[in-house]
């Protein structure tokens, strides 16, 4: 398991994994190309949870829970300097379910209905 910092310093924030830079994973989403931010949910946010769960939990993984990781995770990371630790974002995940589609389409899915 892996262990992340993020680091704010006036306008520039810096993401490490293991104490080397975070690689941005644009090639799987392209959410910020403005680099990575936390504390609130939007794209840099999005991008950083994308990223984090890319390295630590594959890509496949990455792709169907970044969303909920960064509304419950990196949304609330409130200051300018946090750690996580591997063990902490499988822990986040628990019991979060992603489903690819909008609530009205899986309520027609379930009834059988288009």
């Amino acid at each position: 398991m892996s262990t992340y910092k993020g680091v704010r310093s006036g306008e520039v924030t810096s993401v490490t994994v293991d104490d080397v830079p975070l690689q941005p994973r644009l090639d799987l989403r392209a959410l910020s190309t403005d680099g990575y931010e936390w504390g609130y949910v939007g794209s840099g946010p999005y991008q950083l949870a994308l990223d984090i769960l890319a390295h630590e939990l594959g890509e496949r993984r990455a792709l169907a829970n970044y969303r909920s990781f960064c509304e419950n995770t990196i949304a609330r990371l409130r200051t300018d300097k946090w750690v996580l630790e591997g063990d902490q974002i499988e822990l986040s995940l628990q019991g979060v379910v992603e489903v690819d589609m909008t609530l009205e389409e899986l309520l027609n899915k379930v009834r059988g209905t288009k």
